[in-house]
């Protein structure tokens, strides 16, 4: 029987046809989402692209808001003659944001909403409330600023992303940027740097130091070769890697550009170049002179620092002889003695034949001394401690010497020098010291982890005419009020020691120095469980010198960027150090890891190798270098924004550190 099979032929055409048309209309979907995928994908490149610029013009619109705000204009002293902050800065502050910098650019196309969110008190506030955009910001961490008291503020600014074109596809992206506005001076807010753009000056990098955070420089010169002297003077040089920067690179000027070259810089790394045209300058004289002055006149002194201090010195004693009545008990009460006690002698440089002190070291005579007291004194708590609670005024030098407590718990007032020796027992100044000439601090005691009963420390102020040094010869000392040098300013440590580099001085300090700088052979580190540091400003040279001579990281191979060990036995410098002159550092026998900063006016040279030496004989070979961790390294802190210091000079206006960039 034959079957009837027309027709067959036509489904099996129209299902062919259908399943061609089915693959077809597939592919082309599938073609089309993926054109549509890359389209919105560009797009939200390209808007997210844009919203950064934003930022950063955003960023630079605020650095040219800020002068408007002139800070001597909400500055006002209380009537303990604290400075504080007039409440409406802030209305002012923010007015600014919101009229200037919010309002003109929240209506563009590509951008759902804009604000700035203010992070400086104890609770976070948008700066437009009236326009937040999200819900919540209750859980953002705030710092917890004293708004009366400090001009620091912190901002985020916040942008949230839309596409205009809605058939592309929904995009949205949050940029959130965060802005410190700090009135410190503008040297702090760089590793390390340089302002002078004369010929000869600027910053010099000699060899492979290492850099985390930004550095400043508006001339930069770059060598392959770290120099460095032997102890006979004798010039050499040692071949080696370029620095590396991990941060950006600041300047002021276009002098850096044709130094942008992957040659130049360690592995290839070539930082950004950045220009800061807010960079501001501290008025060195002016400010040491302000922060002098106002000191010895807290202090009823009437002394005056003005032009290079040169008759200083003499002005402090005639303002202390004038202020205060001569004590006539201590005389007949207590007989001098011929020369210093023996074991003051070796330190002790009063050489004159006819020297004749007073010597208290007993509870009884330590009661008379009170007002002014003619002749030089030794205080010693040899077999007994001491507690003075007067006003202690010596026109002469004054010894204060203990074995035993000795502690002095009012101001420090001395004519000519004053000395501070601890052999055993605590040594504590709890009030101010201001000293005609030369205040020395110097500690015998072996206090590793006995500070609290043992060694010296200064909780006040002090002002010396001439010199102030400090040293710590196998001890820790603590300092953590301010200290003002009129002329130069040392610590040094005990070369001999055993085991070298244990010594140690900690601080909570701003320091100025009239003259020269020096630190040798010792550790800096900061008070407070190292949270605090020392901020030291020298108007002369500055030398830092024999910093963990001959010590290496352990382990000394890199781990990548930033290039930052993390040897516990290392000791960082945990400080800022400037000068208005000039600094040579080496990184080549010594071994330099600094947690702060170094900036000098003029010029600051940097020489460093990479890797382990025992001996300035024996350095690396550059080859051997390669993967070994820098000897000179600084590690930029940028909390030192956020802590109000109240002794630093206060600039004309808020300046703008930037941090994050994030998007999510």
């Amino acid at each position: 029987m034959l079957k009837n099979e027309r027709g067959n032929t036509l489904i099996t055409v129209l299902l062919m046809s259908l399943i061609f048309t089915v693959l077809g209309m597939s592919i082309l979907a599938a073609s089309l989402g993926g054109a549509k995928r890359t389209e919105t994908r560009e797009r939200d490149i390209s808007i997210t692209y844009d919203s950064v610029k934003l930022i950063d013009q955003m960023t630079s619109e605020l650095a040219g808001i800020l002068p408007n705000l002139p800070l001597e204009d909400y500055r006002r002293k209380n009537t303990e003659g604290k400075l504080y902050v007039r409440s409406n800065f802030d209305i002012d502050l923010k007015n600014k944001l919101k009229d200037d910098l919010i309002a003109p650019y929240r209506t563009k196309e590509n951008i759902s909403c804009l604000n700035i969110i203010d992070l400086s008190g104890s609770s976070a506030s948008f700066i437009d409330s009236s326009a937040p955009c999200m819900d919540d910001i209750s859980d953002y961490d705030t710092f917890n600023i004293e708004l009366e008291n400090d001009f620091t503020r912190v901002l985020d600014i916040i942008i949230v992303t839309k596409n205009p074109v809605e058939t592309e596809g929904k995009i949205t992206r949050t940029l959130r940027k965060r802005l410190i506005l700090s009135p410190l001076p503008s040297f702090l807010k760089y590793a390390a740097g340089s302002f002078s753009d004369d010929n000869g000056s600027g910053l010099f990098l000699n060899g492979s130091a290492n850099f985390s955070g930004n550095v400043y420089a508006n001339r930069l010169t770059l060598n392959d070769d770290a120099e460095y002297d032997l102890r006979d003077g004798t010039k050499k040089k040692q071949d080696t890697n370029m620095s590396s920067i991990n941060g950006d690179l600041y300047s002021s000027t276009a002098n850096l550009l044709p130094l942008l070259e992957e040659k130049n810089f360690y592995k290839d790394h070539v930082p950004e170049l950045k220009h800061d045209s807010q960079f501001i300058n501290i008025d060195f004289e002016r400010t040491m002179n302000e922060a002098a002055n106002e000191f010895l006149s807290s202090n009823g002194i009437p002394a005056f620092r003005t032009g290079n201090g040169s008759t200083f010195s003499e002005e402090i004693k005639s303002g202390i002889l004038s202020s205060f009545a001569i004590n006539t008990v201590i005389a007949e009460q207590v007989k001098k003695q011929a020369g210093l006690p023996e074991i003051l002698q070796e330190i002790g440089n009063n050489n004159e034949d006819d020297f004749k002190s007073y010597l208290i070291n007993t509870l009884e005579d330590a009661s008379l001394l009170n007002g002014l007291i003619q002749g030089d004194v030794v205080i010693m708590a040899e077999d007994t401690s001491l507690e003075l609670n007067e006003k202690l005024i010596v026109d002469g030098d004054l010894y204060l010497v203990n074995f035993e407590d000795l502690t002095i718990n009012e101001d420090i007032l001395v004519t000519g020098r004053t000395h501070l020796v601890n052999f055993n027992g605590k040594l504590e100044v709890n009030e101010n010291i201001i000293s005609a000439k030369d205040i020395i601090i110097e500690s015998y005691v072996h206090n590793s982890g006995a500070l609290s009963s043992k060694g010296i420390k200064v909780n006040g102020d002090i002002l010396s005419g001439k010199n102030t040094a400090i040293n710590a010869l196998n001890t820790s000392i603590e300092m953590t009020g301010t200290i003002i040098s009129n002329e130069s300013f040392t610590i040094n440590g005990d070369e001999t020691g055993e085991p070298s580099e244990n010594d140690q001085v900690i601080f909570d300090s701003v320091v100025y120095a009239g003259k020269r700088a020096n630190i040798s052979n010792v550790n800096v580190l900061g008070s407070e469980n190292n949270t605090k540091q020392l901020v030291l400003m020298a108007k002369d040279n500055l030398l830092l010198t024999r910093i963990n001579e001959f010590g290496n990281f352990d382990p000394d191979d890199e781990e990548g960027m930033p290039y930052i060990p993390e040897d516990e036995r290392i000791k960082p410098l945990k400080g800022f150090f400037y000068t208005e002159k000039e600094a040579e550092l080496y990184g080549v026998g010594s071994l330099f890891y600094i947690n702060g900063g170094i900036f000098a006016k003029e010029k600051l040279i940097i020489n460093a190798i990479r890797g382990e030496t025992d001996s300035i004989e024996n350095l690396p070979s550059k080859s051997s270098q390669l993967d070994k961790y820098s000897r000179f390294i600084v590690n930029y802190d940028q909390n030192v924004l956020l802590q109000r210091i109240d002794t630093l000079p206060i600039v004309q206006h808020l300046q703008i550190f930037s941090d994050e960039l994030l998007i999510e």
